[in-house]
């Protein structure tokens, strides 16, 4: 008995009631299929009968001349045709097999005339819509004359598994190219995901007001490329009408399997961005944010333009990964290069300090030197060393002391400033007075260097600060005035400004470079070569840090050549912070 009628035995011995099961009724187009009127079944086509109305797997039945005369529902989803087409004989297996593949059929058909089976095959149908499916097939050859029974699994998933895959180990590769900026690897991912699987793809990075920054979009056409550039940038999270974005801000992932014109809207505000976005005729979108430390950093927008690519669960579980080794690798990108940063900045600070260090301590030195041959030479002959040229050499030698006690002051700021240690000693304080003070002891070195020094404080400005504190922040400011006054007179002001209290600086030298101004205030950085200046580069950035640990701020405006405006504002109450 051939397993065909075995099975049949065994399927028709008894239906659900226990009652003998009779011949299935023969529709007028199953009648048709199996040679016409008066045609009796027989036991073998009452059985694929039978098995038509099994749900899985996919089956069908073929003819010769290769047009397929029955199936069951599985099949014709996966093939993408509806049963009236079955049923007009209007379905063929040589329009479902992918044209580029006829080897895999005159294989089969070289298999089913030595052995009556073929299969397993893998192979791809072609769906009218132009989509296309993997599937594995086999086929048996029926006992009915010229019949094959076809078995389709649909290969769809497991194809995505391994493109999932694939493409996370080549992301992984990717990657892990830790020297690479990180926008770099940003704009590696986009392309590599529309090499694999998306039309297009957008990297947007969160910033921190909110809003979002567009970092790199990759297009599969490069005809599409011009036209992604223009897509309309995401509103930002803080829009209390953008509950999408909201969400994905707050870590949710969407995935819509069908980019509907609702979708769109979401995505797009005011008829011009939803017009392009319309352009860029995305069938199904994925919307996945990249989450550092437990908040949003960015957003992966990946896009299919294909008919036969819809995103579903699989795919965003994918990406998610891919979202989560993203951010990894722009981390340790990131620490890599602030490493590499701190090093530099480390290694200049070292050869910057270890000059300023031995500036004041060669002449300090040399006097010392100096001062001791002397005391030598009138103790051995007895005369007495005059008292002013004792006196001179001291104030020589006091003086490169002074120097390098307020390059260790600095430096010791700079450590207690980093690590948080900052103390601020709270009393009443006269702005007005100290500049007063201060400008009385900087006039002597300011008449030395060329620079007239003019204060403006007409009346007492008083307010709680640290004297100490105020008083460097002041010195500091009065020491780059004199040093790039460049011999022209400098001018300090006080002024009571309601409940703040105001005093600048004014100097008429070199002035600052507008894409210099934003810097000075940041450690190690000067607007000028420490060659021709000098200087730890810290001063600026030390003044800012004890006039925000006061509550105040500190701004400059400057023109090359026509001098600089530094402007320090202070409360005149408790310090914001204690």
């Amino acid at each position: 008995m051939s397993l065909g009628r075995a099975w049949l035995a065994s399927s028709e011995e008894e239906d659900e009631d226990g009652s003998a099961a009779g011949p299935e009724p023969v529709t007028g187009q199953e009648e048709h299929a199996r040679g016409g009127a008066g045609h009796t079944a027989g036991p073998e086509e009452t059985l694929v009968r039978r098995l038509m109305r099994v749900p899985m797997p996919a089956l069908a039945v073929m003819d010769a001349a290769g047009r397929v005369v029955d199936a069951n529902d599985s099949f014709l989803r996966l093939g993408g045709v509806g049963r009236e087409e079955l049923e007009a004989g209007r379905m063929r297996w040589d329009a479902l097999a992918a044209p580029e593949s006829p080897a895999a059929g005159a294989q089969a058909m070289d298999m089913l005339r030595r052995l009556g089976t073929a299969g397993p095959l893998e192979t791809e149908y072609v769906r009218p819509d132009g989509s296309r499916v993997p599937v594995m097939l086999a086929a048996l050859s029926l006992e009915s004359p010229e019949r094959l029974l076809v078995l389709v699994q649909d290969l769809t998933s497991r194809r995505r598994a391994e493109e999932a895959l694939r493409f996370l180990s080549d992301a992984s590769r990717e990657l892990a190219e830790v020297r690479a900026e990180p926008e770099a690897i940003l704009a590696g991912v986009a392309h590599l995901a529309v090499s694999a699987m998306a039309s297009w793809c957008l990297v947007d990075v969160l910033e921190e007001d909110g809003s979002f920054r567009r970092v790199a979009a990759a297009h599969r056409e490069p005809s599409g490329e011009a036209l992604l550039r223009e897509a309309p940038r995401y509103p930002p999270i803080t829009d209390a009408t953008s509950p999408l974005f909201q969400a994905l801000a707050r870590g949710e992932s969407r995935v819509y399997p069908d980019f509907l014109p609702e979708h769109r809207a979401l995505m797009a505000r005011g008829a011009e961005p939803l017009a392009l976005l319309e352009q860029l005729e995305a069938r199904s979108v994925m919307l996945v944010p990249m989450r550092s430390r437990g908040r949003a950093v960015g957003l992966l927008t990946f896009a299919s333009c294909d008919v036969g690519r819809r995103y579903g669960s699989e795919d965003l579980e994918m990406v998610e990964e891919l979202a989560r080794r993203v951010v990894a690798a722009v981390d340790n990108a990131r620490l890599y290069h602030e490493g590499q940063d701190a090093v530099r900045l480390r290694d200049e600070f070292l050869g910057i300090a270890s000059h300023e260090l031995k500036t004041p301590l060669t002449p300090l030195r040399l006097r010392l030197q100096m001062l001791q041959r002397q005391v030598e030479g009138a103790s051995r002959s007895g005369d007495p060393l005059s008292p002013e040229r004792f006196s001179e050499a001291l104030d020589v030698a006091l003086r490169q002391v002074r120097k390098l006690t307020d390059l260790v002051d600095n430096l010791l700021d700079v450590s207690r400033i980093s690590a948080g240690r900052m103390k601020l000693e709270l009393e009443e304080v006269d702005l007005a007075g100290l500049a007063a003070e201060l400008v009385s002891r900087f006039t002597p070195s300011a008449a030395q260097l060329g620079c007239a020094l003019e204060l403006h404080a007409p009346v007492p400005v008083i307010g709680r600060w640290d004297r100490l504190r105020v008083e460097q922040v002041v010195t500091n400011l009065l020491t780059n005035a004199l040093k790039y006054g460049a011999g022209r007179p400098v001018a300090v002001r006080v002024e009571g400004a309601g409940e703040r209290a105001r005093l600048t600086v004014e100097d008429h030298g070199i002035g600052i470079a507008e894409e210099d101004l934003c810097r000075i205030f940041e450690r190690f950085e000067r607007a000028v070569s420490d060659r021709h200046y000098g200087g730890l580069g810290l001063g600026l950035y030390i003044t800012r840090q004890i006039v925000e640990a006061l509550g105040g701020t500190v701004g400059v405006t400057s023109r090359p050549g026509m001098g600089s405006t530094f402007t320090l504002e202070l409360p005149k109450g408790t310090a914001a912070v204690p």
